[in-house]
């Protein structure tokens, strides 16, 4: 059998350097490469193996590979054991910068006025932690008065420098607020809908018994549910909203009528209660939002309060106040008005109900806008509509 021809004494020497700066394999020692393309195998029964590729050795701190592939991706960046966190520069605090201030806050001395305080200290206190505020409460009028004389005397305070912040649902905010008072922020709107409580499960005032007694407390409720249910039997209900719950578990009434907002403030769950559709019993205008009052030229603290409003139980609130001037803007008046939209890029809608309390004589309109219309012209164009369709007759009602 032939022999395979030597390789050069250069190329030999080569291949031995090569060798040794190869780390050996640990259970197999690598053989020598042939340099020689033109070498033929030495005689044996089995062909030798190739010597494997070697990796270079790994840095230091470098991952190790688990088999999943990663160590084909590159080496991460690895935090040494004795460095500490990098100090990134903090970002610097956004918004207007105000100067302290010190304001005197008062409400009506009532539970659910005094819910109004906690969501003042929750909205403003949170933004002007730096405000020295203090909170005062005025008594409530007698059961069944009117408490029109006490908010007068209250924003005649306010307009003397006596007090600064008068907080009240909007809805009780007269149309006329004495010259130098404006409503300077609207906080975030809750449930504007009516809600029904009854003694048994019903899901609605179309379900109640025939000729069942029902509590309502205004020309607006009743006139939808004389509208809904002639034979009905409405009683008027007062006080405040524990009361008017203890006429239905003392079985004086089979069901009564309650702003869903006022119940979800005072965390109130009855036993049976639904909420009421808005197209089936449109709710008052600005139920459910509470506004601010105060002077018109306090310009820091109008800052302030625009600062924390809620942009859209501010634009709803003026145009149902809006519309309701248009009407007359009478005090308790038979009138239903809910602006609303679903996102912020939805068209605003306004519905009305205007109507008899007397009769049950119910008028219903629809007014749409845009996403980016005025509250005002909002209101407007709803007046015209119910107009058109003969609500002139209901304005004085």
């Amino acid at each position: 059998m032939a022999h395979a021809k030597s390789a050069p004494e250069s190329t030999k020497k080569t291949a031995k350097a090569k060798a040794k700066a190869a780390p050996p394999k640990p259970t197999k020692p690598a053989p020598s490469p042939k340099s020689s393309a033109k070498a033929t195998p030495a005689p044996s029964t089995a062909m030798k193996a190739s010597p494997a590729p070697v990796a270079p050795p790994k840095p230091k701190g470098a991952p190790t590979g688990s088999g999943t592939g990663l160590e084909f991706i590159g080496r991460f960046p690895m935090r040494k054991a004795g460095d500490g966190k990098k100090l990134d520069n903090k970002k610097s605090s956004t918004g207007p910068v105000f100067d302290p201030g010190t304001y005197s806050v008062t409400t009506f001395q009532t539970p659910l006025c005094e819910t109004y305080v906690d969501e003042f200290k929750s909205i403003y206190l949170s933004r002007h932690a730096q405000d020295d505020v203090s909170f005062k409460l005025e008594k409530f009028p007698q059961l069944g008065a009117d408490p029109t004389p006490v908010t007068q005397q209250i924003l005649a305070k306010i307009l003397n420098k006596e007090l600064d912040m008068l907080l009240l649902n909007i809805k009780d905010i007269p149309l006329d607020l004495p010259k130098g008072l404006t409503i300077g922020a609207a906080f975030k709107r809750e449930d504007p809908r009516d809600v029904l409580v009854t003694r048994a499960t019903y899901g609605a005032i179309q379900e109640l018994p025939y000729q069942a007694k029902i509590a309502a407390n205004s020309k607006r409720r009743v006139m939808q549910i004389r509208a809904l249910r002639p034979d009905l039997q409405v009683v008027p209900s007062l006080g405040n909203i524990h009361l008017r719950l203890d006429l239905v578990e003392k079985g004086d009434v089979d069901a009564l009528l309650l702003s869903w907002s006022s119940l979800r403030r005072l965390n109130l769950s009855p036993r049976y209660y639904v909420s009421l559709q808005a197209d089936l019993m449109v709710p008052a205008p600005c139920q459910g939002s509470v506004g601010v009052i105060c002077r018109d030229d306090d310009e820091s603290l109008l800052s302030k309060l625009r600062y924390v409003e809620d942009s859209e139980a501010s634009w709803s609130s003026r145009c149902e106040r809006a519309f309701l001037a248009k009407m007359g803007g009478r005090p308790g008046a038979p009138i239903g008005a809910l602006a609303h939209r679903k996102g912020t890029q939805d068209p605003w809608i306004l519905d009305i109900a205007v109507g008899d309390p007397t009769s049950g004589e119910v008028l219903k309109h629809r007014e749409i806008g845009t996403s980016r219309c005025k509250p005002e012209s909002l209101a407007d164009k709803a007046f015209s509509g119910v107009l058109g369709k003969g609500a002139r007759r209901f304005m004085y009602l």
